[in-house]
């Protein structure tokens, strides 16, 4: 039996439930082991029986957020210097040694890139479709503005056209990726978005169930791919569900994923307190002690939740745009807002927001009366919940970790 190393980073909670996903449908078929730099949720692994190997240098809490705040455009700065990069290949080096895999799997861990070429070992990438070249490549409109007008809308379609020939002609890496390449002979691809790419990509997106994009010969459509945690219902939880309708009070279900932040948590609590709603939030790490007594009775604040098993639970979701946390909500057969932190996140709802089972805003828009009308045209529109169910029933019959599985099997047999 060969080995497939998984190598995503374990400080996002979509990364590393979409990786664990996917061992789980090729465990039994070749031993799946797992690497990670950051202990932040490096737990779920390893509560699901995998082989987990702690790399260094180990990423700290305080540098996995300042990688969340570059990502979002609200950082300037990240950890990867030339001595980080270089330290972390030698220490994927060594593990790659030790192990022999046959295929080496990754979310966004850049650094793999350079060490699994290094090793001779295939790199596949489960990835978005978002703002992938041949996304890039093929689409028509990108999500900066949000108003339904022909300024925003010719804004949006500009951008498309300039992101595209910008990244035609981008060939910036930085600079201690380019540098370590180099010291181990590592030719990376020219322009930068080819550069993110691995040897075979899985696209783990809704985006080719709803549209007819083409794909490169060395990319596959997958479908989604999202976390179900082996957690039960918490009974309290389904005392509250019980409670609100009871009441007639609709429940919201609110998450922000690994990416959120204090200030846009408490925004939208505050504003769902507002509502007649009871709201089931795991947002528990982004809080401080006394935030959630001034939110009032009705919102209910947890640590990690089995999302995938309240959808017959909640009314409604509202949620920051993640793939993870989009594909949980269409799964449901329930509208959501999506509040996207990034362009990634920003382009997920869009897609929903185009189909109908989806209201958008950006972080900036989300607060006072447009919050407000946005929520309430959540519970209120039959449209958004009609086009929920039927995004529901088109993908209902798509197991996108089962179909990651077999094509990394497909390549390492």
């Amino acid at each position: 039996m060969s080995t497939v190393l998984f190598a995503p980073e374990t400080f996002n909670l979509a990364e590393t439930t979409r990786a664990i996903e996917v061992a789980r449908r090729l465990r039994g078929r070749h031993e799946c082991v797992f690497a990670g730099y950051s202990e932040r949720y490096a737990g779920l692994i390893e509560d699901e029986g995998f082989e987990y190997h702690p790399l260094s240098p180990e990423l700290t809490d305080e540098q996995a957020d300042q990688l969340i705040r570059f990502d979002q455009g609200r950082g300037v700065s990240h950890p990867f210097t030339p001595e980080r990069v270089r330290a972390r290949v030698q220490s994927e080096l060594a593990l790659n040694k030790l192990l022999r895999p046959s295929a080496t799997v990754i979310g966004t861990t850049l650094s793999q890139m350079i060490s699994a070429r290094a090793s001779g070992v295939p790199l596949v990438y489960v990835k978005p479709f978002a703002y992938s070249w041949p996304h890039l490549r093929q689409a028509d409109s990108l999500p900066l503005l949000q108003e339904n007008r022909r300024l925003s809308r010719a804004v949006n379609t500009g951008a498309a056209l300039l992101l595209r020939e910008a990244a035609r002609y981008t060939t910036h890496k930085p600079g201690g990726f380019s540098r370590v390449a180099r010291e181990y002979g590592v030719r990376l691809p020219r322009r930068t978005v080819e550069a993110l790419d691995g040897d075979l990509n899985l696209v783990a997106s809704i985006s080719g169930c709803l549209r007819p994009y083409r794909l490169p010969p060395h990319y596959r459509w997958v479908g989604p791919v999202y976390a179900r945690l082996p957690l039960e219902v918490p009974p309290e939880v389904e005392h509250l569900v019980k409670t609100a309708r009871g009441a007639d009070r609709r429940v919201v279900y609110f998450a922000m994923g690994s990416s959120g932040n204090r200030d846009i948590v408490l925004r939208v609590l505050r504003e769902l307190s507002r509502l007649p709603v009871t709201v089931i939030a795991p947002v528990a790490r982004y809080l401080e002690p006394g935030d959630q007594e001034r939110l009032g009775p009705h919102v209910h604040v947890f640590d990690l939740l089995p999302a995938h098993r309240l959808g017959d639970l909640v009314d409604a979701s509202v949620i920051h745009g993640g793939e993870g946390t989009v594909q949980t909500a269409v799964a449901s057969g329930k509208p959501f807002l999506g509040i996207g932190l990034q362009l990634e996140q920003r382009w997920n709802v869009a897609e929903c927001v185009r189909f109908g089972n989806a209201v958008g805003l950006t972080p900036h828009q989300a607060e006072g009366e447009r919050l407000r009308r946005a929520l309430e045209s959540l519970l209120r529109d039959p449209r958004l919940r009609a086009r929920a169910e039927e995004l529901q029933h088109r993908l209902a019959g798509v197991d996108g970790a089962r179909n990651a599985a077999d094509h990394i099997h497909e390549l390492v047999s």
